[in-house]
């Protein structure tokens, strides 16, 4: 009885233990506000790249290269969040070159058919 007794000790110790540990490690509220964050995230990312790629110069861009701009507006709603995030710092990053004079319209030109083929060449490939 002893030797129960002393086994028996030890486990009424470290049950507690064990059953606090199994509790949610994410409150349901903190996992709502990350969920609401991200799809705020990604709304702002898709309103940043439409953005540029609706812009006069992406559609005269398209134009001229004959790139179809609907099927790049598509496909970039169908990238993931982490290329979309991506290409919206990209795009960011292109328009304040191009508004502090850093880039001229040939070379802005050849970007914007870059990201295009790059955008539509992801979703082919996914």
């Amino acid at each position: 009885m002893k030797l129960y007794m002393i086994l028996l000790i030890p486990i009424m110790l470290i049950m507690p233990r064990i059953a606090s540990a199994q509790g949610p490690v994410v409150s349901q509220d903190e996992l709502k506000q990350a969920l609401l964050n991200a799809s705020r995230t990604r709304k702002e990312n898709l309103d940043q790249v439409r953005s540029f790629f609706s812009s006069d110069q992406s559609r005269e861009t398209f134009k001229t290269a004959h790139v179809d701009s609907e099927r790049v507006q598509k496909a970039v709603s169908s990238l993931d969040d982490n290329e979309l995030a991506k290409l919206a710092d990209q795009t960011r990053h292109i328009q304040g070159d191009f508004a502090a004079g850093a880039l001229t319209n040939q070379q802005l030109t050849y970007i914007v058919i870059a990201l295009a083929t790059a955008v539509i060449v992801l979703i082919a490939v996914h």
